[in-house]
């Protein structure tokens, strides 16, 4: 089933290519990540949002090593932080690799590193079990097309891909109607709708953080 996979997990898989490579930037891939692995532990209720910050209400071991890492993070902070903050904190290269890992320790994608010009270090994710995203992008599809009613797993999943402004580039033109009606609906418990407003705002952040560098490299080149 789709739902074996973690919500970090199915992030990921679904941002891969056919050829192994990315779909996005590394920015949004992390930004997403990180704000997935908040959102799989409010589905799991290991952490809750209250007055807009998070708190581990449940330190039990979820089985996932991603998950566990971040929990031990979060639980040894000297005081709760809020979603966004812990979105920058965790939005990392480690985190990436670890769940992309965690994909590969399942067989689901291979590791392929090779050098661009022979030169560039270069990494790839290539398929090696095409089985669990077809099953994911089947469930989502129907969610989306409104055939099946959404999961709060399926919820959190299509709300991170409109977070993150990438729904359209991996299922086409959807109905927007329909997508606020999942991302706003009971599906989506309150602790993650708070994660994908914080995601959203990383993501602005980020954008405007990038545009501003971009124009004082401009204005500093001329």
């Amino acid at each position: 089933m789709a739902e074996q996979l973690s919500v970090p997990q199915a992030f990921a898989l679904l941002q891969v290519e056919a050829d192994g490579r990315w779909s996005t930037d590394v920015q949004t891939l992390d930004n997403g990540l990180a704000g997935a692995v908040l959102a799989d532990l409010a589905l799991r209720r290991v952490v809750s949002l209250r007055d807009g910050l998070v708190r581990v209400v449940n330190g039990a071991a979820t089985g996932d090593p991603v998950l566990d890492g971040v929990v031990g993070t979060i639980a040894a902070a000297d005081k709760p932080r809020p979603a966004k903050w812990w979105v920058t904190r965790i939005a990392k290269r480690p985190l990436r690799d670890d769940v992309f890992a965690g994909l590969i320790a399942r067989g689901v994608i291979t590791l392929e590193q090779g050098k661009a010009l022979g030169i560039f270090p270069t990494t790839k994710y290539p398929e090696r079990d095409g089985g669990p995203e077809a099953l994911l992008r089947a469930s989502i599809g129907d969610v989306l097309a409104g055939r099946a009613e959404p999961t709060p797993f399926a919820a959190a999943v299509i709300g991170l891909l409109d977070a993150t402004n990438t729904l359209r580039k991996q299922f086409g033109t959807v109905d927007r109607a329909r997508v606020q009606e999942i991302t706003s609906g009971s599906w989506a418990s309150p602790a993650v709708k708070a994660v994908l407003e914080d995601i959203q705002a990383a993501a602005i952040t980020a954008a405007l953080m990038a545009s501003t560098a971009a124009t004082t490299a401009a204005i500093s080149s001329s």
